[in-house]
């Protein structure tokens, strides 16, 4: 029994590897951002710790230093991450025999990364909620380890984060073409992509990206849903 909990320990850390290594990096950049912003380094950890949302923290940093007030942030903060829903919702078949303290720690750790490695992991079948807690758990500490060294770093040194930015985008990039597994999967990309540029275009503001996240995963799920009527229709 000690083994395959081990083995299962050691399959989820595997796993989630690639994406403990960038978020070091933008883990480290985070915390210098956010110190950059005014934020002591306790709140760094606490802010990782009890909200654990990347791009969320880097937009909390930006509207601070742009004045923004508390309530503003939490607002948008709220729907930068109003994804999770629909991620959860998603990958939830999979772990729902699960006791409400799992579910907790999964569904707190439940991050873009760790979504797209658990959810390509448990279509393949050979996958186990205690792998993908494990592979969550490791992402999730990496990321509140590396903001919290980022926040010491940018308490004592001068950096520039900009290259970050691309760190930042080939992470995604890398994340959505492992997504492609179907053809509804990529029309999704395809939607998302395109509605992202149209509504950045004409609303200028960075709820596009929220508009555009709910618009395609809409789509995403129309087209799944489609198919599955289609073909229960089709066994009676």
């Amino acid at each position: 029994m000690i083994t395959i909990v081990n083995e299962r320990v050691l399959s989820g850390i595997k796993a989630s590897t690639p994406i403990m290594a960038s978020y070091i990096a933008l883990g480290v950049a985070c915390g210098i951002v956010l110190y950059d912003a005014g934020f002591s380094v306790l709140h760094i950890f606490l802010m990782s710790l009890l909200v654990f949302a990347g791009a969320a923290q880097f937009l909390a940093a930006s509207m601070t230093l742009t004045g923004a007030s508390v309530s503003a942030i939490i607002i948008m903060v709220f729907f930068l991450n109003l994804r999770h829903v629909l991620m959860s919702a998603s990958i939830s078949e999979y772990v729902k025999r699960r006791g409400i303290g799992f579910l907790t720690f999964f569904g707190h750790t439940l991050s873009d990364e760790s979504f797209g490695i658990n959810f390509s992991h448990f279509q393949k079948g050979s996958w186990t909620p205690e792998e993908a807690l494990t592979a969550s758990l490791s992402n999730y500490g990496t990321w509140v380890v590396s903001t919290v060294l980022g926040g010491l770093i940018g308490s004592q040194l001068p950096i520039n984060t900009t290259i970050m930015n691309y760190a930042l985008i080939a992470m995604f990039l890398c994340m959505m073409v492992m997504q492609f597994v179907s053809s509804a999967h990529m029309i999704a990309a395809v939607v998302s992509v395109s509605a992202t540029v149209i509504l950045t275009i004409l609303l200028k503001h960075n709820i596009a990206l929220v508009i555009a996240t709910l618009i395609a995963s809409f789509t995403g799920y129309y087209i799944e849903n489609r198919r599955g009527s289609g073909g229960r229709q089709h066994v009676r």
